[in-house]
């Protein structure tokens, strides 16, 4: 049972992710061009700063120790991808439809990550593209 979002090379060949496109969702996911791409959001830092909630602070690219954190993960992925320095990561990609229910939506490949602004603060953004649909 998946409790992240976001899981880098949750298989040897894949990586995971859990997409929520409902109105009451804590990301902006979103899907288009007839569910052949999703802008996935990036996920909040579990432990913001004392007095802040995870929404008023920035998404974080490393953990404290360093390391990197789901998104940096994700993000350095499909930086290798667009500079031509690795094939693109294969992501399955699951949606919520309803409390403890996942769909599995298909296979996709990584291809963009960026950051942007939004409500005042920086998050990351993941451009995934259709591989092959659930068939």
């Amino acid at each position: 049972m998946l409790r992240k979002g976001m899981n880098f090379r949750l298989g040897k060949t894949y990586s995971v992710i859990l997409m929520n496109v409902q109105p009451s969702a804590p990301y902006r996911d979103r899907i288009e061009e007839n569910g052949r791409v999703i802008i996935y959001e990036g996920h909040d830092n579990p432990r913001p700063p004392v007095g802040k909630s995870p929404k008023e602070v920035d998404q974080e690219l490393r953990n404290r120790d360093g390391s990197l954190t789901q998104n940096g993960l994700f993000y350095e992925a499909a930086l290798k991808y667009k500079e031509g320095k690795t094939a693109p990561e294969l992501v399955r990609v699951y949606e919520k439809i309803e409390r403890n229910v996942w769909v599995y939506k298909g296979l996709f490949k990584l291809v963009d990550a960026w950051t942007e602004r939004s409500g005042g603060r920086r998050v990351f953004k993941f451009r995934l593209e259709l591989v092959q649909a659930d068939h």
